[in-house]
């Protein structure tokens, strides 16, 4: 008998003894359930493909209560089945260390199943563990499929048996391997792959600045309607103008270019937004598809929810502007201008207007397309479709562009890379973030990288010259050199810069002009009019005009970053309607200004730029009186550089 036989002979002694003591004592009652046939435990372990332990489970005799000593067999009725089975294991292991093979054979028809999972590459019976190393324990053959089982670990000679060889077929690798699906081919997709899902994130950040330019031009142009917002319980107000809604009228007492045209274009803007950011449905022209029309309606939802929280929600009318808690006159009608009308024009009309300009976007604009590739001429082509324009604005692009087709602008301000598809701008964007995905590999296929020797002149994201625009807004009156008080002002400037010097990689100097297409002043009137009778809207007065600051300089720092800080100056003059802050005043104001700011690149061309300026606007004692006011005057712009001779993409930086 080997060495594990006695070690195994002795341990089931021990527990006979065991259990004999603890049945001879007061309580509990304790019997040992002897474990499964060894078969069971073979077929248990074949089945599982792990070594399974030896274990013994208890249960605990109820014994009738009685002080007196009785024999183990009154105790507990199980002990001398119990003593049976011990020793039947004890004789079975001896038998198989004794060379004495016992058959135990498997239900026949568990061995098809197991041999069919053993005939597939990827999913072999495995004889090793998880880090590499094989089993203590030997493996048995049982009709050819090796298992093995911790029972007879110590039982049988010591024969390992040849390690199985874990063979995947490259197929079955290819197939694990997830597969990039191109974004032409996400609309007919059904694998919920995740380059084909909602690109939620910049669709409400273009949504927020849409939302923002709607409340800007609102605040911008309607004194009254920023008195509104500013005066009483805002919270309150907010609840009231809901609360008092006319859902009983169709009509809001606006003009009807206002309700019918006017909010179908804001629908048709609202669904562009959602349609250029939906893999689903952005690159589908105009087609009777389900794919097209599914698309179409689900950014028809998109437009509905917009169209409610912009008549009642907490960025919308109701709470700015406070549309609906207060009557007024307008034009002999007593009104709040609420009513049914723009909350089914905006979404129902943008639906139709939507479909009307991908229409035309595939019978028109590509044939216009075609024939002249100017900047310009592409722009007013662009007129027939002005919402998809003015939503790719929003994301930053130029109107002309399609998702759905490749257009090459051919103009000085036009990249060389920027004639990529979108599909392979895609790939490109999700290769970055997902490296894995196979999407390298379909640009390698598709669209593979032209690397271009560096110019000489390349230094950093940006260029030698720029283009921008930019918007400002003081709401504060400074007094460093001006005295008047309370005005607000808000320009909006076109500007060119040029870099005429760089110190090393520190910092450039560069001579920026600009120009001030439209400019609106607003200033409180000393003595308001009796007329009419409610003289509140007349408590202020604005006036517009336009302006041009050749003098301009500005200093950027860290022209190798993404972030690059900046100072600036500028030096002018506006011409306004009319007199300006005093009825004595001027029409001509001169302007000086210095602040500071961040241009941020997105793009090795592309910047956004916030910044403060502190500006002058002063008539320098040309007319009678010259009250003079400083604007603290923060702003936001987009700006695009250019150096010639630069061919390298944004592809071949990232």
């Amino acid at each position: 008998m080997s060495k594990g036989t006695n070690a195994l002979t002795l341990q089931a002694k021990q527990l006979t003894f065991r259990a004999s003591k603890r049945s001879s004592q007061k309580a509990p009652k304790v019997c040992v359930v002897p474990p499964d046939s060894r078969a069971d435990q073979l077929k248990r372990a074949y089945s599982e493909s792990f070594p399974v332990e030896l274990s013994f489970s208890v249960r605990t005799c109820k014994a009738q209560e009685s002080r007196a000593k009785v024999s183990l067999r009154q105790k507990c009725p199980f002990s001398i089945a119990r003593s049976f089975l011990i020793l039947s294991l004890i004789a079975s292991f001896a038998g198989i260390a004794a060379g004495q093979e016992q058959a135990f054979p498997l239900p026949e028809k568990a061995v098809p199943v197991q041999a069919k999972l053993a005939d597939l590459p990827d999913a072999p019976i495995p004889t090793r563990s998880i880090d590499g190393t094989q089993h203590p324990e030997l493996a048995v053959q049982r009709s050819g499929i090796p298992y093995s089982s911790s029972l007879v670990s110590e039982a049988i000679s010591e024969q390992p048996s040849p390690a199985l060889p874990v063979a995947i077929d490259s197929s079955v690798m290819e197939t694990m391997q997830s597969r990039y699906i191109p974004l032409k081919e996400c609309p007919t997709d059904q694998t919920r792959a995740g380059e084909c899902r909602m690109h939620w994130k910049p669709m409400l950040l273009e949504s927020a600045i849409y939302n923002a330019f709607e409340n800007g031009g609102n605040l911008y142009t309607g004194y009254w309607y920023r008195w509104e917002t500013m005066h009483g319980h805002w919270w309150q107000r907010y609840i009231a103008s809901a609360a008092q809604w006319r859902w009983d009228r169709w009509s809001d007492d606006n003009p009807a270019l206002d309700d019918y045209v006017a909010h179908p274009m804001m629908g048709a803007i609202t669904n562009s937004i959602w349609i250029q950011n939906d893999p689903k449905g952005m690159t589908l022209q105009f087609q009777n598809s389900r794919q097209y029309w599914h698309s179409r309606l689900r950014a028809l939802a998109w437009s509905t929810f917009y169209s409610f929280e912009w008549k009642l929600g907490p960025l919308g009318e109701a709470s700015i502007g406070h549309n609906g808690d207060h009557y007024f006159y307008d034009k002999g009608v007593l009104t709040n201008e609420t009513g049914w009308v723009e909350l089914v024009t905006t979404p129902v009309g943008g639906f139709g207007w939507t479909v009307a300009e991908d229409y035309l976007d595939k019978h028109v604009v590509t044939k216009l397309e075609d024939k002249s590739h100017n900047p310009i001429l592409l722009t007013m082509a662009n007129f027939l479709t002005p919402a998809r324009g003015f939503a790719n604005i929003l994301r930053f692009r130029p109107p002309w562009y399609r998702d759905s087709r490749t257009v090459k602008a051919s103009g000085f301000w036009s990249a060389e890379g920027e004639g990529v598809s979108a599909s392979t701008a895609e790939a490109m964007r999700w290769a970055s973030k997902h490296p894995e995905s196979g999407a390298e590999k379909y640009l390698e296929e598709v669209a593979p990288a032209a690397k271009t020797s560096a110019p000489t002149d390349w230094r950093g994201p940006g260029g030698r010259h720029e283009i921008g625009a930019l918007w400002g807004v003081s709401l504060m009156s400074g007094h460093i050199w001006g005295y008047a008080g309370d005005v607000k002002y808000m320009p909006i400037n076109l500007r060119y810069s040029y870099e005429v010097y760089r110190h090393k990689q520190s910092w450039t100097m560069r001579y920026s002009p600009e120009l001030t297409p439209i400019a609106m002043i607003d200033w409180p009137t000393p003595s308001p009019p009796p007329l009419p009778p409610d003289p509140r809207y007349h408590e202020r007065k604005r006036v517009y005009g336009s302006g041009v600051s050749p003098v301009g300089f500005q200093w950027d720092f860290l022209p190798l970053h993404r972030v690059q800080p900046f100072f600036s100056g500028d030096g002018g003059f506006i011409y306004f309607s009319d007199r300006v802050l005093s009825p004595q005043g001027s029409q001509f104001m001169y302007t000086i200004d210095y602040g500071a700011g961040f241009n941020i690149f997105h793009h090795k061309n592309q910047a956004i730029t916030i910044g403060y300026r502190y500006q002058h606007l002063s008539n320098a004692n040309i007319s009678h009186h010259n009250p003079g006011t400083d604007a603290n005057t923060f702003y936001v712009g987009i700006s695009r550089f250019k150096t010639k001779g630069d061919r390298r993409t944004d592809r071949d930086l990232r």
